[in-house]
């Protein structure tokens, strides 16, 4: 995959969790989540360390969402 590709995978990526509704926020966050893996998975494989870290990065990010807690079923 060209680093084009893999910076257009994180781009699609912001832009489910930018366009998420409150009813699809937990769909829109695995989607991301996974095209985010992707890419750093891809970038891995090219050796192209700023994608990986950029992709690192909002994977990081997810995590950090408040509701993210609540979709992995550690909500009380």
């Amino acid at each position: 995959m060209e680093p084009r590709e893999i910076f257009d995978l994180i781009v699609k990526a912001d832009e489910r969790l930018k366009y998420a509704t409150d009813e699809k926020g937990a769909l829109r966050r695995r989607q991301a989540r996974e095209l985010l893996e992707q890419a750093r998975d891809e970038a891995r494989a090219i050796e192209n360390d700023p994608l990986v870290r950029q992709a690192e990065q909002r994977l990081a990010d997810i995590e950090a969402l408040p509701s993210s807690r609540a979709e992995s079923g550690d909500a009380s």
